[in-house]
């Protein structure tokens, strides 16, 4: 074979490529003659697979070896007789690991690309402190309160499962023969169209389910039999008690969050830190809270940190202290941090 048909080359690169293109390839790669030509063409493709996908750390240790092949021009000093043991092995080493190399990355990377079409998966999430919108493919959409995400699968009109970490309003659109599935870490609820929200933090000890409109399904492994709930029901379940508590409310309190407003129904003072170390991203520790027995009721919006605290002290026994961010070394101010002192 007499010099390489670029080209020819190109299009093996692109699916799909005929025998034909293979064969060639094949004829190309055992050719001596063609090697450096071969160096210069295969580094043009690397050079694009690295722009394409610039996130596929996994082919780097090909790509390491390949580039070390290409670009090593600096030869270390070596005796004559050395030099030419050396120059032989190189060339049988051109001839079965580029080759080698080549057909290792071309099959990774086809692998890599049906793997991201296959299991691709989109994530969405709210900041500390911040409430988002979002949309979904199938039309359903929602929010997310603060410090919460929420994952799907690229092939989502087909299978129409979200994964969840934190608090999240879901408005589902109906489709008969395709249900709609929130998982969390302990427990799935299932939905063809509803309005529910759901607080499922991984680090909480609870997770609280409240439906608005609808019927939704709450299932688990932890369950005796799946639990089927009604609008202005809220399921509560104590993941270290495995213990399910099921109560009538107005669901619009328990969603209020996603308009901007801070709601305090029957919140424990534990409750109470929490939620605020969430709405306005800050450390909250609590003093003397063995004295706390008594629960907050309060609904806040659009108020700043200070005159929330100004007001849950003017209603409650309770004060509080605002610690001094810090400047730390690399320039940035340490995460406010409020103490709440039980009178």
């Amino acid at each position: 074979m007499s010099g390489i048909n670029k080209q020819r080359i190109d299009d093996y690169f692109k699916e799909p490529f005929s025998a034909t293109e293979e064969n060639y390839l094949s004829k190309a790669f055992l050719e001596e003659s063609n090697i450096e030509e071969l160096k210069e063409i295969l580094k043009e493709q690397w050079d694009n697979v690295l722009t394409e996908h610039k996130d596929a750390d996994h082919l780097d240790h090909i790509i390491h070896k390949i580039n070390y092949q290409i670009n090593s021009s600096e030869d270390k000093p070596v005796k004559p007789i050395a030099l030419r043991v050396i120059n032989w092995y190189a060339r049988i080493a051109a001839l079965l690991l580029i080759p080698l190399l080549v057909y290792t990355g071309i099959v990774t990377h086809r692998q890599y690309a049906k793997s991201v079409a296959a299991e691709g998966w989109a994530e969405m999430r709210a900041p500390l402190g911040a409430r988002i919108k979002f949309n979904l493919p199938d039309g359903s959409f929602g929010w997310l309160n603060s410090g919460s995400t929420i994952k799907y699968s690229l092939n989502f009109n087909q299978r129409r499962e979200v994964s969840l970490n934190g608090q999240a309003f879901f408005v589902v659109k109906h489709e008969d023969d395709n249900k709609f599935v929130v998982k969390t870490s302990y427990l799935d609820v299932e939905v063809k169209g509803t309005c529910f929200d759901i607080a499922a933090y991984d680090d909480e000890k609870q997770i609280d389910v409240t439906l608005e409109r609808g019927v939704i399904v709450l299932k688990s492994d932890h369950f005796c039999s799946p639990i089927e709930m009604k609008p202005d029901e809220q399921i509560s379940y104590n993941i270290a008690k495995q213990a399910i508590t099921k109560i009538n409310v107005h669901a619009q309190y328990f969603s209020a969050w996603k308009e901007g407003k801070l709601m305090l129904r029957n919140a424990s003072l534990e409750e109470l830190a929490k939620q605020l170390s969430r709405w306005y991203n800050i450390d909250v520790k609590i003093q003397n809270s063995q004295q706390a027995d008594f629960q907050y009721r309060a609904t806040f919006e659009d108020e700043n940190l200070n005159e929330v605290l100004r007001l849950l002290k003017i209603s409650a026994p309770l004060d509080f202290k605002i610690e001094e961010r810090v400047k730390q070394a690399d320039g940035s101010f340490s995460r406010q941090k409020v103490l709440l002192i039980v009178k």
